[in-house]
């Protein structure tokens, strides 16, 4: 490894990503299910005229302030690691876990010498957007009825007044901390979940739901959620995965909108099928043209809505995954969104042109903010020559 030399092309993009897949990267490695991602940002950066590192919270060196950068070189075809200055702009994309201290004291660093963020914030609270959202006229309508439990009668009393439940973790996506509850006549209680394979249960009694809630979730802070009553396939269930992003202009694109079709009985529509939505829509549930027309306006209406509320409450940000379902009746409900969208449903929906602008636009995104923020600190610069020239004038 050799201290980087040569000028770097401006802005510098780190991104941020979990060390193992660093380690593969170094080793040449490409078979993990996330190296295409990792090939086709690097490959972007080349596109968009930044100049793009991987990172992880083992790269940092907290005592010189610099990192240990794994770029790609398309000369050589290989990964290579070079000593890399603080970056301009920090794209986001790796999980916490165990690591969220550590993370965040990068993150403070990276904010005291004024790195831009893709992002302003890497992930959201479940309950703090529901309870955000929740109070802005244009997307309260779009939310299913959702509470914070608490304690075990905020379930009964939802139980009571629903037949079907959604419990979901405050964090963490992938299909990951969803369990379902379905009340059943005598008094029994059927639920499922997914833990690489969908598990189903029943529950004779109360009690015995509570302890499968508690073995799930343990610590685990979770709502609880009405059910949508999703369109369906062939008793498969369809939900829906909008990926937006801001452009090298600082414009809000749809990039697409993957469907997606669940696993039968199962809670969660991970790891399923995907189609661009009005394929879906036309092809597999047989909308008329002019319902489709009318129902992608009102789905654009809607993502555009979720995203501006989301950067208010928030922060600006660089790209949004939105999940969001339709009901029998038409109607559209938002789901959750995603600040580290993987873009798989998109991969499996759409053209591989539409996928590799997925990564291209981020990068452009950080090179239009690399501008605004040199063109203010210019035009600040000569504001205070203009001041200088007038005092000096005064004096004379």
């Amino acid at each position: 490894m050799t201290e980087l030399i040569v000028p770097l092309k401006r802005p510098i993009v780190g991104t941020f990503i979990h060390y193992s897949l660093i380690t593969r990267l170094k080793n040449q490695n490409y078979k993990f299910k996330s190296y295409n991602r990792l090939l086709e940002l690097a490959k972007a950066s080349v596109e968009a005229g930044v100049t793009l590192f991987f990172f992880s919270i083992k790269d940092f060196d907290f005592k010189q302030n610099v990192i240990v950068g794994t770029s790609f070189d398309i000369g050589s075809n290989q990964w290579k690691q070079d000593y890399y200055p603080l970056p301009d702009v920090l794209y986001h994309r790796a999980g916490e876990g165990s690591n969220k201290f550590i993370i965040e004291h990068i993150e403070d660093i990276l904010d005291q010498y004024q790195v831009m963020k893709v992002n302003y914030q890497s992930y959201f609270d479940k309950w703090e957007v529901y309870r955000d959202l929740s109070q802005i006229d244009e997307t309260s309508k779009y939310l299913p009825y959702s509470v914070l439990y608490q304690e075990v009668s905020d379930l009964k009393n939802f139980l009571k007044q629903n037949n079907e439940a959604y419990l979901k973790g405050v964090r963490g996506g992938r299909g990951r901390w969803i369990f379902r509850i379905q009340k059943k006549p005598k008094g029994e209680f059927e639920y499922s979940y997914y833990v690489n394979k969908t598990i189903t249960g029943q529950a004779e009694s109360w009690e015995d739901l509570v302890t499968e809630i508690f073995k799930f979730f343990g610590e685990t802070k979770f709502i609880i959620q009405k059910e949508i009553n999703l369109i369906k396939i062939n008793d498969s269930k369809v939900d829906f995965r909008a990926e937006l992003q801001r452009d090298g202009e600082g414009k809000i694109n749809i990039i697409g909108v993957s469907a997606r079709i669940g696993k039968n009985q199962s809670p969660i529509t991970i790891h399923s099928s995907a189609y661009p939505i009005e394929l879906l829509l036309k092809e597999f549930l047989y909308y008329p043209d002019i319902v489709l027309k009318e129902l992608m306006t009102k789905v654009h209406q809607f993502l555009f809505t979720i995203y501006e509320s989301l950067e208010k409450v928030y922060g600006t940000f660089g790209e949004i995954g939105i999940d969001f379902g339709i009901d029998q009746d038409g109607d559209i409900w938002f789901i959750e969104p995603n600040a580290k969208s993987a873009k798989v449903s998109l991969m499996k929906a759409y053209d591989q042109e539409t996928f590799h602008q997925a990564f291209v636009n981020p990068l452009l995104f950080s090179k239009y903010l690399y501008m605004k923020k040199s063109n203010e600190f210019d035009k600040g610069l000569m504001r205070s020559w203009e001041y200088e020239d007038e005092y000096e004038n005064d004096r004379e």
